[in-house]
């Protein structure tokens, strides 16, 4: 992301008249990077995949401290969200629940090596939007015995998995926990992207000992880790749905 120079401002900054310039984010993406062409500092980097703890990286050659001060702010309203601490080159924060599917921003305030203040942006996606939608159909009971649990011998599995990462960097992964789930992710979810739909139908197979089949599916982008567990409960009179979605 490359933003561009935008309004010329001034600053006074321990009772000296100092010329800033604001740099905006203005590619219309977040994402972990933003690099700046002009000014003190080089770039904006965010470390964390939380909404609610958030770490920022300002890299620069000489000064330990490149920024003296940043608070993050939401992006459609321009409220203030939290203050940020300053450690080095580390900024961080912990921001309140409530805001985990807003659009942020960074907001700092750096000198680098020299006496000018400028002002930087960088985005903050909001958390992954991970809407997992799935149904069983089961067929052909064997009854059971003393020795061994009765089963489905015929079990198919329908669902439509829909991610929405918010930006280009954000990266997602999938795994059975219980049984073999047909809900897999490909390769290229896991070295990020913005969006994608995905479609699931075939037969599966499950352990009739625990009549379980379930899976996570794991997004994280510069807003937040989001977390969906599916667990199908399969019984003879009773197949049951358990779903629930955890964002941290």
């Amino acid at each position: 992301m490359k933003p561009s120079v935008i309004i010329p401002l001034s600053i006074l900054l321990s009772a000296k008249a100092l010329a800033g310039t604001l740099f905006y984010d203005t590619d219309g993406n977040a994402g972990r990077v933003t690099f700046y062409e002009h000014g003190p500092i080089d770039a904006m980097v965010t470390q964390s995949s939380s909404a609610y703890t958030i770490r920022i990286y300002t890299p620069h050659y000489l000064n330990n401290t490149p920024c003296q001060k940043a608070a993050i702010y939401d992006e459609n309203t321009d409220k203030l969200l939290s203050h940020m601490e300053v450690n080095g080159k580390t900024l961080t924060a912990e921001l309140p629940k409530g805001h985990e599917y807003s659009a942020k921003y960074v907001e700092a305030e750096c000198a680098g090596n020299t006496d000018i203040v400028s002002i930087y942006r960088h985005k903050l996606a909001p958390a992954p939007k991970v809407n997992l939608k799935s149904n069983i159909d089961a067929a052909q009971w064997s009854e059971g015995d003393h020795l061994y649990p009765g089963f489905y011998q015929d079990v198919n599995y329908k669902a439509i998995l829909n991610i929405d990462n918010s930006e280009p960097d954000g990266f997602c992964f999938a795994s059975s926990i219980e049984s073999n789930s047909p809900i897999a992710l490909a390769r290229r979810h896991n070295n990020g992207f913005y969006s994608d739909v995905l479609s699931f139908d075939e037969a599966v197979q499950y352990d009739a000992r625990t009549g379980l089949i379930a899976a996570q599916i794991v997004c994280r982008n510069t807003g937040g880790t989001t977390r969906v567990t599916e667990i199908w409960k399969i019984e003879k009179d009773d197949i049951n749905l358990d779903i629930s979605t955890n964002i941290n």
